[in-house]
């Protein structure tokens, strides 16, 4: 019996196979989660981290941050999309405006988390079997803020229903770069909250491929960029997330030497020896505090 595509995207690597040095993972966070998880891509791309050619793994905004990323599309190119109003009951305003970015581009690089309506039973779409229009709009389609999203027979909604990272389904590799915009100061308890759960997720990635995990996600002052669930759609408030998430990336990556030496190609795999920050853990040896 042939397997459902749903099936086949989440599989991972065999045990045994050749993994890749880096592999990413974007998280959710609405427009906001857009800029801020590009601008730390960016600075990360432009130090010699080589995301544009890792498999990477979104949720939500971060679909769209690993769209962008295989499509080369530029933040100059989303700061000319006009701002997002929510609610929007508009049926295929997501996906239109993928359309509008990615046309109807695919890539085997990028897959993305959603959920079945109306299960919520959570799956993984490859965008080596999906334009990523369909992806991203997917894996967006917060409820009651926009309606679900067919992908052929089936309905989807925001993958961040079940989780904002999904970090734990991230590909093997010897290298994760996590990117998540909803974690650490962000809202108050509820980032704190959201750590909290991603760090359990970043445990058993690590128990399971035995790699490492470098989690970047905002700082104090990045989070005040953002007091409300809604000031995530207000547009300037997410163009200046960009600026500041590249900034706090370069600063980050240069006083860590594990990220530094995957930057340069350099990287072994073995454990960064360095005291971590306040705050950090095993699971993650670079976190933004």
């Amino acid at each position: 019996m042939a397997r459902t595509a749903e099936k086949a995207d989440a599989e991972v690597a065999a045990p045994g196979a050749a993994l890749p040095t880096v592999t990413a993972v974007y998280g959710g966070g609405g427009p906001f989660g857009i800029t801020y998880g590009l601008g730390v891509a960016d600075a990360l791309l432009d130090l010699g981290v080589p995301l544009r050619s890792a498999p990477s793994l979104g949720t939500s905004a971060g679909a769209w941050v690993a769209s962008c990323l295989a499509t080369n599309t530029t933040f100059e190119t989303l700061c000319e999309l006009p701002a997002i109003r929510v609610p929007n009951p508009t049926p295929g305003f997501l996906r239109g405006m993928g359309r509008e970015l990615f046309g109807a581009a695919r890539s085997d690089l990028v897959r993305a988390c959603a959920v079945r309506v109306p299960s919520g039973r959570p799956v993984i779409l490859s965008g080596a079997k999906h334009d990523l229009a369909d992806l991203v709009a997917a894996s967006s389609a917060v409820p009651w803020l926009f309606p679900p999203v067919r992908i052929g027979r089936r309905l989807y909604a925001d993958g961040g229903v079940r989780s904002l990272v999904h970090a734990d389904k991230s590909a093997a590799a010897r290298h994760l770069v996590v990117v998540a915009p909803i974690a650490g100061p962000m809202f108050g308890r509820g980032g704190r909250a959201m750590e909290v759960m991603l760090r359990r997720e970043l445990r058993r990635w690590r128990e399971r491929t035995g790699g490492m995990a470098h989690l970047i996600r905002p700082d104090s002052r990045i989070a005040s960029l953002a007091r409300h669930p809604l000031d995530l759609f207000d547009k300037d408030r997410t163009a200046a997330a960009y600026p500041m998430a590249y900034q706090q990336a370069s600063k980050l990556a240069s006083n860590w030497s594990a990220l530094s030496q995957l930057a340069t190609g350099d990287a072994m795999g073995t454990a960064d020896t360095r005291t971590p920050p306040p705050g950090a853990r095993e699971a993650a040896p670079l976190v933004a505090v």
